[in-house]
């Protein structure tokens, strides 16, 4: 009895796996450059995230304001030389916790000085607001730079470095 195996030549194969990998690697990249280049922040993107956060705020709506702030993010506050650093779920029982005692709530952020990376952002931003209270009237202005950050179509909080005033009247 005969067996006869019948081998390509090894540079054959490997012709065809290269050609097979210079192929998947050009769709690859086909497919990944326009996704780059939709991911990129604007200016424009910046200024709508600011009417969103305080149409949120304003709205006391917290699905609305977690939206807006990324799952790792990390929010650093200073006041009178004592620093704390917030995670989002501190930063929404925060915020919630200043709308349920508040009778009347108002919030305004102001975005400047913004610098785009690609698919990054830092702004210079003063949010404040104002929570009144048992007829007192009180104003939280913070001073931040704010770092942004691209997520699907979103333009998310990721990091902030901030000094806050608090204001009696």
């Amino acid at each position: 009895m005969t067996i006869t195996l019948n081998f390509q030549p090894i540079d054959k194969i490997r012709k065809q796996v290269k050609s097979k990998l210079w192929l998947g690697l050009v769709m690859a990249t086909s497919l990944t450059v326009p996704t780059l280049a939709n991911a990129e922040i604007t200016q424009r993107d910046i200024d709508n995230y600011g009417t969103a956060m305080a149409a949120a705020a304003n709205a006391k709506s917290i699905s609305r304001v977690a939206s807006l702030v990324a799952d790792d993010a990390l929010i650093s506050v200073s006041r009178k030389g004592k620093t704390t650093t917030l995670n989002k779920s501190n930063y929404l029982n925060l915020l919630q916790n200043n709308w349920s005692k508040a009778t009347r709530y108002g919030y305004d952020i102001q975005l400047n000085n913004v610098v785009i990376s690609g698919n990054h952002a830092k702004a210079d931003a003063i949010t404040t607001e104002v929570i009144v209270e048992n007829n007192v009237t009180t104003r939280l202005v913070t001073t931040s730079r704010i770092t942004f950050a691209e997520s699907g179509n979103s333009v998310l909080l990721s990091r902030a470095i901030s000094q806050l005033v608090i204001e009696k009247h």
